[in-house]
């Protein structure tokens, strides 16, 4: 485990970060201040060996109190907590594991855990050792909830040189490893041009794709097979395969803290803002799969008689799909025939009926 302590001006946000942390077995937090000046006197007394650090603090900001941190402890990890873009953060030439963008979620939590974990092997090699339990969901780069995004081997947001280069791949992506015939993809995305046009479209299209993928890890390729393509991606994974990955496993066999930070991560609509007509039926899907997810997750939580986190995922389900009624339900059943916990329905019927109401849905 990595021993932590915080630094964040803001009470809430740093109450926040404690909660967050600790829900992760990689972190034990030693302290959390609210000042510089507060981590600086006690800093001699503290087993440290990660620090998250608010840039944006009064008399002394989170840049030069990791410098005079580290100063005392050369081994001391740095992670920042900024609302700066990332090259202003480079500019300033402190070393640092990561920099995370507010607001923070569990995402980035495990982006760090990564980072820390490729930098301390023998911690990596402790842990191994001494759990038997191994994380059920595969490392992945690509996200699909909320918005599309795909890294390269440098954690690098990848640019696509077309919208429709981008959609394209993302529609291959969806159907990975299944033959997909050279009329179909006309037909969705080039409907209403003329067929020699369509085609010479297509083939540019792809041609654009491969030379992008080419810094992906694992080596992705579209081949032509015939009439059509195939896109072979064995090792690249999305939140979309982790989450159908999760579905098909008994939870009791795996950690949970990725499940957990997964089921969070979760947003919609699917591929956020990019309006892929075809993605609709597929968003669908998903939503059933994450509401099984979930309600796996939760009953997994409610045996270990852990509330806080179950309701923790309760609630992200609900604020993505306030229309799911049945969800809603099933939770008052589950806390009929939770021990201390019957008197919680009454608090959530009214929790529930304002998410209804935001939404103009009948209410419950």
């Amino acid at each position: 485990m990595y021993h932590v302590i915080l630094v964040e001006d803001e009470k809430f946000v740093l109450n926040y970060m404690v909660k967050m942390l600790k829900s992760f077995p990689e972190f034990i937090v030693e302290a959390a201040f609210s000042s510089p000046e507060e981590v600086l006197d006690s800093f001699d007394t503290l087993n440290a060996e990660v620090a998250f650090l608010d840039i944006e603090m009064p008399r002394m900001n989170g840049l030069e109190l990791a410098r005079k941190l580290t100063e005392k402890n050369h081994d001391l990890q740095i992670i920042f907590t900024t609302a700066y873009s990332k090259y202003a953060v480079d500019a300033f030439g402190v070393e640092a594991i990561d920099y995370l963008l507010k607001p923070i979620n569990s995402e980035d939590i495990l982006r760090v855990i990564k980072r820390l974990n490729k930098k301390n092997p023998e911690f990596v090699k402790a842990v191994g050792e001494n759990s038997d339990k191994e994380e059920l969901i595969k490392p992945y780069n690509i996200r699909c909830f909320g918005r599309f995004e795909i890294k390269d081997e440098l954690d690098q947001i990848i640019k696509w040189p077309t919208k429709k280069a981008e959609e394209v791949f993302a529609y291959f992506l969806m159907h990975q490893g299944s033959y997909i015939n050279k009329w179909e993809l006309l037909d969705k995305f080039w409907p209403d041009m003329e067929e020699e046009r369509g085609f010479h479209n297509l083939y540019n299209t792809i041609y654009r794709i491969k030379q992008v993928i080419r810094s992906l890890p694992a080596s992705p390729g579209i081949e032509k097979i015939n009439d059509g393509y195939v896109l072979k991606a064995e090792g690249l994974y999305s939140d979309i395969d982790n989450l159908k990955f999760v579905d098909e496993k008994d939870l009791s066999e795996g950690s949970l803290s990725g499940i957990r930070a997964l089921c969070l991560s979760y947003n919609t609509p699917l591929f956020g803002t990019r309006d892929f007509i075809w993605s609709v039926a597929l968003q669908e899907n998903i939503a059933r799969i994450y509401k099984r997810v979930c309600k796996k997750v939760i009953y997994f939580y409610r045996n270990k008689d852990d509330f806080e986190q179950a309701e923790e995922i309760l609630r992200h389900f609900v604020k993505q799909h306030p229309e799911s009624e049945d969800m809603m339900i099933w939770w008052f059943e589950l806390l009929r025939n939770w021990c201390g916990r019957e008197d919680k329905i009454s608090e959530y019927k009214t929790w529930f009926n304002l998410k209804l109401s935001e939404m103009e849905l009948p209410l419950l």
